[in-house]
Formats: C-alpha cells, structure tokens, sequence
C-alpha cells in the first residue's frame, strides 16, 4: 500500500504497539498515519512541528509521543492522541539537526551537520552528554545496549563508538575512501555494517574499528543511503537508484529485491509486529511493503555470493575499544564536553509546555 504524502519524507517510524506510522516532511510537517493489511492508509494527523524540514522521527514513552527534529536546530515532542505540541528545545544543537535514535526507554540520541551527537535524558529532562568526534554531519546511530555505547556514523567517512558510561568517545575509525551514510549492528554484536556513497557495505568487527574487516561491492555504484536491520543475518538496503534489496552478512550476497521507488530512498522502518517495512523516497510516496509475502521461500534462495564465505573475527589490527584513551586520527584531538559548559537552554528540553 503506498500514499503520496504531497511532499518528501526524510524521516518515518512505526508505533512501538499499534498500527500507526509517523512520517516528517520536508516542509516542516508531521504525519501520523493508520493502516492495516485490509485497506489504505489512512491520514489520522497533521502537526506543524517545525518551521523547516523535518528530518528525523521517534515514537518515545511508549508510543505516546513523537519525537521530530529539524533543520531549525530545533527538537519537538509531539502528542499522538492530540496532536498538541507538549515540548520544544528551539537550540537543541548549534547546527541543523539530521538524526534521532532511541537510546534506551528513557533516553534518546540525536547528531547534527556539523558532527556534534547529543544524548537526552527524557526521565530528567536534560542533555546528559555531549560528543564532538566527527567533523562532518551524522549521517547515522545506533545503539548497543549490552555496552552501553553508542556508534555513529559521519560524512568525514569515519565511524566513531561513543561509551555513554564513561562519557568519553572510545574509539574512531580510519578515514574510510567515501562518505559513511548509514549503520547497523548484527551478528548478535560482533559486526557493524555501514553503507557508504559508493555502494559498498563496509563490514567491522566489534573492537577492531581501526578498519574494515571485510567489503560487499555488489550494491556499487549506486550509494547505500540507509540501512535497517531485518534480524542477526539479514539487513535491508535502501539505495540512490531506489532499490530496497534484502542483503545476507556473512556470507555476503544480495538475497533478493523487496521493492522500488522511483527516485532515491531516504528512510526505511519496521512495523511493531515486523509484517510491514515502510519506505519513503525523494517521489513524495510513503510505501508499506507486506514483508511475510514478499519474503515467503526466501531463504532457500542463494542469491550472489561475496566476500567472505563465514562469519570470521580473525581480525589482527589490535583491540582499539578498550585499552586506553581515544585518539583521533584526525590530528587535531576533539575532547567531549562536559555539561557544566553547556548552554542553559539544553537543560529543559522535556519540561511540559
């Protein structure tokens, strides 16, 4: 089922219990939408949030409300049963704000365009840390639970682990060849994945961040502009030429395509229950893919095989996450700041209207 939104969507997510799916656009406004497997979507709200683009979306607190953030610099939460906008940091970063994760139930993370990423406390209502690793923008985040760490990736082709325990930025990649534009985690976190501009998967082991331990090429040329995990083994991609594939890790190979849009992909997400993918492109449509049906018989598929033939952690550069301070390779060193050096106006971004 698909919806043209009359504007494109940068950034979706699904409710974390219900069938509704939230979508920002590039004219500021938030859309929450219902569907089901019987009939269209179904436009249930139109909010407002920002005066420019919105780039980012988060159902927090259970689904209660949405999290948007924009290229205003601003963040806003956004009530689901209302509509009403219930807080608003109008400078929750210096510069343009790109992406939004989850952190833990109480905590999100958010990176802007100049490489700057912010973690919101959203039980204390505050910014509890700051890091300044990249010096480019954050194209992608996510989140390894079990560590405590948060890996991100930049348009300065590094990808950075940030230990939100010690508040410190613990390790950092070399300069990869290209852009890194997305990231996930897999292998049950021993690999992290990272799409990059010119369509190679660049594929580290957990603890060897120096570089990559192995490439898969057979997406190239066509960038891999997001990336959405589909279990331990399986990651869907989104790419500039519109295809969203279903890609095998280790052994690397393109499974099978799942669908397409007409331009460039821009976001990809899960429904709650994992029958739905949703898909939003620069052609203005919102897209559900009915993933049980378009994946039926998939896995006796074999696909094109590449790289290496099995998970293998033989990397030998040396473990870089734990034994010391972190270096940037970038020569100048860039220290996280504390928050006792923050403006005032990041101390109150989930105080109630």
């Amino acid at each position: 089922m698909e919806i043209d939104l009359g504007a494109n969507a940068f950034g979706i997510d699904f409710h974390p219990s219900t069938n509704l799916v939230a979508a920002g656009l590039i004219d500021g406004h938030l859309h929450l939408y219902r569907y089901d497997s019987e009939s269209s979507l179904v436009r249930e709200r139109k909010v407002r949030a920002h005066k420019e683009s919105c780039r980012a979306v988060r159902f927090i607190d259970d689904g209660q409300r949405i999290v948007t953030a924009s290229a205003d610099c601003s963040i806003v939460a956004t009530d689901v049963e209302t509509g009403a906008n219930v807080a608003r940091l109008e400078n929750a970063h210096e510069e343009a704000v790109n992406t939004l994760i989850n952190v833990t139930e109480t905590t999100i993370a958010s990176g802007d365009d100049k490489g700057c990423v912010k973690i919101w406390d959203t039980r204390q209502r505050s910014c509890s840390h700051e890091f300044n690793a990249h010096e480019d923008y954050i194209s992608g985040m996510t989140f390894a639970s079990d560590s405590m760490k948060l890996v991100a990736t930049s348009g300065d082709g590094t990808l950075s682990v940030c230990n939100l325990r010690t508040s410190k930025v613990q390790s950092q990649s070399e300069f990869s060849e290209d852009e890194l534009l997305s990231v996930v985690i897999m292998k049950n976190g021993r690999k992290v994945i990272c799409g990059t501009q010119n369509g190679t998967l660049l594929l580290y082991s957990w603890g060897f961040f120096k570089d990559c331990s192995d490439r898969f090429v057979d997406l190239a040329p066509n960038s891999v502009d997001t990336l959405l995990k589909l279990d331990e083994d399986r990651v869907i991609t989104g790419c500039d030429n519109g295809i969203l594939s279903l890609v095998g890790i280790l052994p690397n190979r393109i499974i099978q395509p799942i669908g397409s849009h007409d331009f460039p992909i821009e976001d990809l997400a899960l429904s709650h229950d994992n029958k739905f993918l949703g898909s939003t492109a620069h052609d203005s449509m919102l897209k559900l893919w009915d993933l049980e049906e378009i994946l039926q018989g998939s896995n006796g598929k074999s696909g094109n095989t590449s790289g290496a033939a099995e998970d293998s952690d033989s990397d030998n550069d040396g473990m870089d996450l734990d034994d010391g301070p972190f270096k940037s390779s970038k020569g100048n060193k860039k220290k996280t700041k504390s928050r006792s050096n923050l403006p005032a106006s990041t101390d109150n971004f989930f105080a109630d209207l």
